[in-house]
């Protein structure tokens, strides 16, 4: 399977982070899948990348030009694509994979969370998003979509667009479960 992750690049968090990254990329590696990632060297991106390489995972880095410029391109990649910008990256990064995990992260990731989720509710893709939920790091987000169904924000049952799972192993093998049976759809 073709998996993008979402994570931080900091190398200033707890690194529990880090650790639950390189994780997930052990068990994608082992799992015999392709990593479809941001393309970074450092912080969650380069544990994930680095493990998921000794793994023998094939590693796919997207990575925007600014990004790449300050040497931040996770050079062991087996492709490197490098964008105009932080949109090409995203729509590169879901128009290649079959479901996506977001690991604990930032900005960034929330944003490449809340645009897989729209394409996802609006029908323009099927790509099943899982949350790698590291000692709850996501509940107060979960929490938000809660009270944004309540509201009649979502529509009922969001949960068809997005799971949790405890960690970032835990979270491959929910989304592998559900992309089981699952046709290649692409939006």
């Amino acid at each position: 399977m073709r998996i993008a992750v979402y994570c931080a690049s900091s190398d200033e968090s707890d690194p529990k982070y880090r650790t639950d990254a390189a994780s997930l990329g052990k068990a994608i590696g082992e799992g015999g899948h392709q990593l479809i990632y941001g393309g970074g060297n450092i912080g969650s991106m380069g544990a994930l990348a680095d493990e998921a390489i000794r793994c023998g995972a094939q590693v796919v880095s997207v990575i925007p030009h600014f990004f790449h410029e300050q040497g931040l391109t996770h050079q062991q990649s087996d492709e490197i694509h490098v964008t105009r910008d932080m949109q090409e990256r995203r729509k590169m990064m879901w128009e290649r994979c079959d479901g996506v995990i977001a690991l604990p992260g930032g900005l960034g990731t929330l944003e490449e969370i809340s645009e897989m989720l729209v394409l996802n509710q609006l029908d323009l893709v099927k790509r099943p998003v899982v949350l790698a939920n590291l000692e709850g790091y996501w509940d107060h987000l979960w929490g938000q979509f809660e009270v944004m169904e309540a509201q009649q924000m979502l529509p009922s049952g969001f949960q068809r667009y997005i799971e949790r799972a405890d960690d970032g192993p835990a979270a491959l093998d929910l989304l592998l479960r559900s992309l089981e049976g699952s046709p290649d759809e692409l939006g």
